[in-house]
Formats: C-alpha cells, sequence, structure tokens
C-alpha cells in the first residue's frame, strides 16, 4: 500500500510540473521563431555589405583605370560597348569629354548648378521676339538634339541634350555585368567632387583665398594666381604693372589694354592666403583670376571674377555638333530675351548692347594663345538667328548674325572670351570675360557641386568605395554607392 501510495504521489507531481512546463517550452519555441527572422535578416545584412563593398571596390578600379570603348567616347557615346572613364594607357586619370558626358546626364536628370539664373526650352526660345528672332537658334539646338538650355550665373548656357543621346543608365549597368539575374539586382551611383574647396573674397585691393578640404582649413598650401585684368577704356591699369608689389603684371594686350599678372603665397593657419592686387578698378575694368591651391601633390583650381555682371553682355555654351568634336556658341542675349526677361535680368531688349565685337583667347594645359576672331554680333539679324561659322563671320565682317559657333579641338583648353561692346548708352558693362573650362575643371560649371551619375535606392544593403583621381592636374575623390536591390531570401521563396 505504501509503495503504491508514493507511486500516485510522485505520478501527481510529474504532471503538475508537465503542465507547468509545457507552456514555458511553447512560450520559449514562439519567441525563438519571433526571432529568427531578425537574426537571419540581420546576419545576412551583416555578410551582404561586406561582400558589397568588396564588389563596389573592384568595379571602382575597373571604372577609373580603364577607357572604356571605343576609348575616345566622351566625345561620342552613341556606339559605347565597354564603360570606363580613364585616359587610355593613363589609369586614375579620368577623360576630361567622359566627365563632361556624365555633365550632360546630370543636367538632364535634374543635377543643376547651384548658381542656376533661369532655364528655357527650345519651344520657348523659337517664340522669342515679334521678328523670330529665336526660331533659326532653337532650330539648331533641336538639331543637335537639344532641348533645354540652362543658364549659369556665369552666363555659361548648358545645354540639357534630349535623353535618347545620352549615357544610357541601365545600359552603362549591364556593360559593368550588374543585374544578371532576377535575384541578382543592384544599382550604383557615381560621385565626383574635388578634394579642395577654394572660394575668394576681394577686400579693397586684396584677394583673400580661403582653401578647404571635407570643411577644415588647409594650412601651409602653395596658392598661386593667373589673373588677366581688362582695362577697357585704357585710363586707369596703364601704370599698374610697374607697382613693387609681390603681384607682377605685364601688358600682354594693347587694345583694349590686358594684363597678365602673377603671385604665389601660401594658406596661414586658418587656410587663407592674402594677395595683394595692382590698384581697385571702375566700371569698365574686369578681373579674371585663376587660382591654383596646391598641397603634398595635391592640386586644384577656381576661377574669381571682379566685378559680378548682373546683366549679360554675352551668353557662351558648349554642345555637341557632331560624332567627335564640340562646339563653343556665341549667342547675343536678345536671342533669349524672353528667357532673361522671366528671370528678371532683362527688364526690356534696350538692356543689352546693340551689337557685340568679340576676341576670342584660349589657354590650353600647356600655355596661353591669343587668337583675335573680330567678329561682330547684332541681335535680330541673320536667318532668325541661325548660326553660322563664327570664322565665316569674321571673314565677311557681315555682322547680319547674332549666333554662331566656332568648332573646339579634341583636347582640353580654357576658353577666355573677350566681349566690347560697338554701341554706345546702353546700361551694360562696356566689356565682359567669360571663362569656359572645356573638358577642365567640371565643378566650375556646376557651381561647386559634385558630379552625380546613377541612382540611389532607398534603404537598400550598399557597398562604399572611394579612390583619388586627377582630371586634367586637378585632384577629385570618386565614390562608387553600390545598391543591393534584389531579395537574398528569393530562391528560398
Amino acid at each position: 500500500m505504501m509503495i503504491n501510495s508514493k507511486t500516485k504521489t510522485k505520478g501527481q507531481t510529474s504532471a503538475i510540473e508537465l503542465v507547468l512546463i509545457i507552456p514555458v517550452i511553447v512560450a520559449a519555441i514562439i519567441v525563438f521563431i519571433l526571432l529568427v527572422p531578425n537574426y537571419s535578416y540581420t546576419a545576412g545584412s551583416e555578410v551582404n555589405t561586406y561582400q558589397l563593398n568588396a564588389m563596389a571596390q573592384s568595379l571602382l578600379e575597373y571604372i577609373i583605370t580603364n577607357p572604356g570603348n571605343p576609348p575616345n567616347w566622351g566625345l561620342n557615346a552613341s556606339h559605347l560597348s565597354s564603360f570606363g572613364l580613364a585616359m587610355p594607357n593613363q589609369p586614375y586619370h579620368l577623360d576630361p569629354f567622359k566627365v563632361m558626358a556624365l555633365e550632360y546626364w546630370d543636367f538632364a536628370n535634374g543635377y543643376l548648378p547651384n548658381n542656376l539664373v533661369n532655364k528655357c526650352s527650345t519651344s520657348q526660345i523659337a517664340k522669342e521676339a515679334k521678328d523670330q528672332v529665336g526660331k533659326g537658334f532653337a532650330d539648331y539646338l533641336n538639331q543637335h538634339g537639344i532641348n533645354n538650355l540652362t543658364i549659369s550665373g556665369y552666363w555659361l548656357l548648358l545645354p540639357v541634350i534630349n535623353k535618347s543621346q545620352l549615357l544610357n543608365y541601365t545600359e552603362v549597368k549591364q556593360l559593368l555585368g550588374l543585374n544578371r539575374s532576377k535575384y541578382d539586382i543592384y544599382d550604383f551611383m557615381l560621385v565626383i567632387q574635388p578634394v579642395l574647396n577654394i572660394t575668394a573674397k576681394l577686400n579693397g585691393t586684396t584677394l583673400y583665398v580661403n582653401v578647404t578640404s571635407n570643411g577644415e582649413p588647409v594650412s601651409n598650401a602653395s596658392v598661386s594666381i593667373q589673373g588677366l585684368i581688362a582695362d577697357e577704356n585704357g585710363d586707369d591699369l596703364e601704370n599698374a604693372y610697374t607697382n613693387s608689389l609681390s603681384t607682377k603684371c605685364t601688358v600682354i594686350m594693347q587694345n583694349p589694354l590686358i594684363l597678365k599678372c602673377n603671385a604665389t603665397t601660401t594658406t596661414d593657419s586658418n587656410g587663407i592666403a592674402a594677395i595683394p592686387l595692382p590698384v581697385s578698378f571702375d566700371s569698365d575694368n574686369t578681373y579674371f583670376i585663376l587660382i591654383t591651391a596646391s598641397i603634398g601633390g595635391i592640386q586644384d583650381y577656381a576661377y574669381y571674377q571682379y566685378p559680378s555682371q548682373t546683366t549679360p553682355l554675352l551668353l557662351v555654351g558648349i554642345i555637341p555638333n557632331g560624332a567627335n568634336y564640340n562646339s563653343i556658341i556665341f549667342v547675343d542675349p536678345h536671342v533669349v530675351e524672353d528667357c532673361l526677361y522671366n528671370s528678371g535680368l532683362l527688364a526690356n531688349p534696350g538692356q543689352s548692347a546693340l551689337g557685340l565685337r568679340i576676341v576670342a583667347v584660349y589657354r590650353s594645359l600647356y600655355g596661353y594663345t591669343f587668337e583675335s576672331l573680330n567678329f561682330t554680333l547684332n541681335p535680330g539679324k541673320g536667318a532668325g538667328s541661325y548660326p553660322v561659322s563664327c570664322t565665316s563671320l569674321a571673314q565677311s565682317q557681315s555682322n547680319q548674325y547674332s549666333t554662331c559657333y566656332w568648332n573646339l579641338p579634341d583636347t582640353p583648353t580654357l576658353l577666355i572670351i573677350d566681349v566690347v561692346r560697338n554701341s554706345q548708352g546702353q546700361q551694360v558693362p562696356l566689356a565682359q570675360l567669360i571663362v569656359v573650362p572645356y573638358g577642365l575643371y567640371p565643378n566650375y560649371l556646376l557651381g561647386d557641386k559634385p558630379i552625380i551619375f546613377g541612382k540611389s535606392v532607398k534603404n537598400a544593403p550598399v557597398g562604399v568605395a572611394r579612390a583619388l583621381v586627377y582630371i586634367g592636374d586637378s585632384a577629385y575623390y570618386i565614390t562608387l554607392y553600390l545598391y543591393y536591390g534584389g531579395n537574398v531570401f528569393g530562391p528560398m521563396g
């Protein structure tokens, strides 16, 4: 009886324990089931990020060390069969014209300059003025696949090219071997920005240059200037170049009087360099100053103009004009009168000059070369302003056109356009210098905005790779963001 009694008591105790333990086990299983997906996703993300970083580094290395095919596709991207940004046989040196192709993609996809003044369509240009002055110019733009123009604060016309003629992002992804299956989906974004940021400000007769990198001042950087100073009337600068200043100037042109000035110094602990200039100027003078800053083999440029001109005397721009070359266009402001009027820059046509005399000065990578085209643009003249060759216009001196074009070489140059008004009494500057970096200093065209090509994906796993590259002799950071947009558990259902 006692044995049976003990056995019965033990059985009852085990049953009670099971009743208490089973709910705990079930609860633990439920919690485990709930936690497993989160654990798996976290672990998967960590692995993916590691793999994506390695893949991004490999992909970026390929892009910046290979020229692509054809090797000069930057002048014509329509037959691109392999994507790379490097100069042929020059890894880590990006081809300036391939970078320009990225800029055109920027403009078409809404990455417009910080200093944008206005944007106008070719249809708007074609309707401008009662005498259809803009119709021929609009036809010319449409012929080259350009349906919009933006106007930057430096009076540069930036073409917004028809997307069908641009780099195709989807095709570039395929050329890079991305998106190989429905479970293997990637997007990428390239960002190019200068290593050094250079700004300048004139205070009296001293130019203060500020050099930073990632927002931090750069001390002991070498800063030099190459300046062109134009005195249209020739009454202010005749003796300036003889001044005993650290900035040395020499006369390079007499009519109009143009000085070439040079100076070199270093930045202080705040990243600032002070450079004295010959004299302060009145309304008929213009500074063009190209600033170079360098430290430890890293170099970049900036442009400074004083005084800033709030009313354009001339508009210029670079557009694709054939299979293997580009052209610079010279446009009288009357041609885009409504576009400028809508931006509040021209209250009436009388605020633009009635005739412009243009001397084109350009600088190669290896020195200055001066070429006087000496032609005149007149508003509202010549076949609805359909552009003709500027060289032909200079030779004929017919003065019957308000736009013209000049074909450019296939090497990077810095174009400096000197413009003088022919008419008197207009409320515009007597002269103007416009700088056009053809293939050089791409951040200048974008108002120091980074160059962006590609697509980002929100909340997707991302790998990042960064490298130091050169465009010309300027140093840039290029960053590749590689996004994984597929479902890592897709094959498992």
